[in-house]
């Protein structure tokens, strides 16, 4: 599928607890495709309050966007709106949320089939290239600031010409529109809200609800209307070469 909408109306959060400790509670915005190399995932966790999410890795490559309350990832603190990008097998954590709990979306360009806590599963892990990058915090602009930009602006926070990574945000004054080129050298794009609201066809997207776009899609329009926007825009790399034989 080209694109698709994560948004607030669907959510249904399940309860999850692990062995080593871990807990919270999850929604899944997508219905997964039958072929898992070509099935993003968007999901929300809320993960509770002064739990840990132990050292692990995934088997495809993500973004975490967090969203909402505190706490800390390795040795960074974290608050909104801090992004982290994880390649596949690239080990990373811990996730320690802080006394009001944790939320974050997790994106993925592929179905992944669940976390590999280390060094339980070492078996599961592969040699080659390890890549990361934990943003720091992403401020809101004021309303009064975005209605006064006379067109849209994207400002890069993060770029990676080697890899195709790349970390953007977007700021849209009312009654704007904004076309994205997707790049063919990179997996897709996800656009998250982080305020305001935009058009995406006849569907709106507000705060932290996001859209992805695959890198099928060549040219990709959003829309303001009555209200101005500010999104990330999260370009993602495909998986490395070394993890697909």
């Amino acid at each position: 599928m080209a694109v698709k909408l994560a948004q607030k109306s669907t959510e249904n959060f399940q309860y999850h607890e692990h062995d080593n400790g871990l807990k919270y509670e999850r929604h899944d915005y997508f219905s997964p495709e039958k072929d898992p190399e070509f099935s993003p995932q968007s999901y929300l966790i809320k993960q509770l309050a002064n739990v840990v999410n132990p050292l692990h890795f995934h088997m495809q490559n993500q973004f975490q966007v967090f969203i909402e309350g505190s706490g800390q990832f390795g040795k960074h603190q974290i608050k909104p709106y801090v992004v982290h990008y994880a390649g596949a097998y690239t080990g990373y954590g811990p996730i320690i949320a802080g006394d009001h709990g944790l939320h974050y979306l997790t994106l993925r360009c592929s179905h992944d089939f669940g976390a590999k806590f280390l060094p339980a599963q070492m078996t599961h892990f592969k040699k080659g290239p390890k890549h990361h990058f934990t943003s720091a915090s992403i401020p809101l602009d004021s309303v009064k600031e975005l209605q006064k930009i006379a067109c849209p602006v994207l400002e890069d926070i993060h770029v990676e010409t080697k890899t195709n990574l790349a970390i953007r945000v977007l700021k849209m004054p009312p009654e704007s529109s904004y076309q994205f080129e997707v790049p063919e050298l990179s997996a897709g794009i996800f656009l998250v809200m982080m305020q305001g609201s935009i058009l995406e066809g006849t569907q709106t997207l507000t705060k932290n609800e996001s859209v992805f776009v695959s890198h099928a899609t060549n040219h990709y329009l959003i829309q303001t209307k009555l209200q101005s926007a500010q999104v990330l825009v999260l370009q993602m790399p495909f998986k490395n070469q070394a993890y697909l034989s």
